[in-house]
């Protein structure tokens, strides 16, 4: 068996702690990944890998990307292995692919469609060596965590082996560059649209200039943010050629054009919103990569859809509700979200519903994220109401990270004494995030800096 005895202890360790997980009524990931990597910190590359294995970075829409290429390969009567619940780190994908061998370390998949966080490139890249890595986009993201989109290209491209072939976003001015020119290349992208303009604007731009000479880049059209195709004047740069193109897209009848390296064909379009387009495509790229007919090819959009933990649209009493879920913390995306939300015809009430417990816990309240959003989206006559809060989830789960603020919120619970509400005294105020404040006058020392009311 590849690895030796070593690796198959590994395996044996990840799998009952996974086995007990489940008997507890727990399920995840990330726990067995992690004593795997504990056991064995090279398991991603030691352990036996399927046939084809297919990596999904990006600062956006890896997700969906991830679960949409899945779907159409099961489609194809492949085994596929998958971190579809985006346990995306590298305990994670070491865990995705223990799963997908045998107690003995055979593989029993086909194929591997793996998402992986950007920052972890460089502890998964290595030993796992793809056949393809699809990048999405890279955009702002986390400041805490992510800096600036160029750095996240460098972490990427300084992991990436020579031989992995690079499924790139055209019109992304930054992730399209990522790799070395030892990697095969490939692009995707999204003819020019009505929307598009001639001229940056809004809150975050990243790429205005030539990386060559410095000078201010020409825009043959700007999409959002730096997303577009621009050259510059004096010719030291330019957008690359994309060999997959979406073409003629239609948002209201749900079909788009599909240019798949010169073969144009009508598909269904998944969704209207600019990102799923690009998603759309991107999955076209990749499963043309690995020699699904193009006719398979185009017909599993007919029945492909974004996860619905994504997106989700329903009629309820006469009234269209479309939920969108944006990645956290990145004013790029929430900019997205408000500019599809503002595509729709007709009066409209927006729910901007924040989840901000990681920021909490970690004794981080950086709100710069907030101001690159581009909410002039929303300032339309037609978007009528606004409401902003916190989830219920984010007042839920406070408790699970501070050990004062679990004890005190674990004990009230269990005498299921109802909750005070701001109308009761200030001694028993209420905190907005978690139940700890609501024993005593202040909020438990350990539990204050997570607490808005501290």
């Amino acid at each position: 068996m590849r690895g030796g005895p070593r690796v198959l202890l590994t395996i044996w360790a990840a799998k009952l702690a996974a086995l007990a997980l489940r008997v507890t009524g727990r399920a995840g990931t990330h726990v067995p990944g992690r004593i795997a990597r504990r056991l064995h910190p090279g398991i991603i590359g030691a352990i036996r890998h399927p046939a084809r294995v297919v990596v999904v970075t990006g600062t956006n829409g890896k997700t969906t990307v991830s679960n949409l290429l899945a779907e159409a390969l099961q489609g194809e009567g492949m085994r596929v292995a998958s971190n579809r619940s985006g346990s995306n780190l590298a305990a994670g994908v070491a865990m995705t692919l223990i799963d997908a061998v045998t107690w003995t370390g055979r593989s029993r998949a086909d194929v591997a469609v793996l998402e992986m966080d950007e920052r972890s490139a460089k502890l998964i890249l290595p030993g796992l060596v793809p056949d393809i890595l699809v990048c999405t986009n890279l955009t702002r993201d986390s400041i805490k965590r992510n800096a600036h989109p160029d750095y996240i290209a460098w972490v990427i491209s300084s992991a990436l082996p020579a031989s992995t072939t690079l499924v790139l976003n055209a019109d992304d001015l930054i992730a399209s560059s990522i790799g070395s020119d030892a990697n095969p290349r490939t692009h995707f992208a999204v003819d020019r649209l009505p929307t598009d303009g001639d001229t940056p604007h809004g809150a975050a731009v990243d790429a205005a200039i030539c990386p060559v000479c410095d000078a201010p880049l020409v825009w043959d059209y700007w999409r959002f943010n730096h997303i577009g195709r621009a050259h510059c004047p004096n010719g030291d740069f330019r957008s690359p050629t994309a060999a997959y193109r979406a073409q003629q897209v239609d948002g209201p009848n749900r079909r788009v054009v599909l240019d798949l390296d010169g073969d144009a064909r009508p598909a269904t379009l998944i969704n209207p919103n600019i990102v799923n387009v690009y998603n759309e495509v991107a999955v076209a790229a990749v499963l043309d990569r690995l020699g699904i007919a193009r006719e398979r090819l185009v017909s599993a959009f007919d029945r492909l859809q974004p996860p619905t933990t994504r997106f989700q649209e329903e009629t309820v009493g006469g009234v269209e509700l479309v939920r969108l879920l944006t990645k956290g913390l990145v004013g790029v995306a929430c900019s997205r979200a408000f500019e599809y939300l503002a595509s729709f015809s007709g009066r409209k009430a927006v729910v901007l519903n924040i989840d901000e417990v990681s920021e909490r816990t970690t004794d981080v309240e950086n709100t710069a994220w907030t101001y690159d959003a581009d909410y002039d989206y929303l300032a339309t006559s037609d978007v009528q109401q606004i409401v902003v809060g916190e989830s219920a989830a984010t007042t839920r789960r406070c408790g699970s990270r501070s050990r004062a603020c679990r004890r005190s919120a674990s004990s009230r619970w269990r005498r299921s004494s109802p909750r005070p509400t701001r109308s009761t005294s200030r001694a028993r105020r209420r905190c907005s995030t978690c139940t700890a404040c609501t024993t005593r006058s202040s909020p438990a020392p350990r539990c204050r800096r997570a607490c808005a009311s501290g």
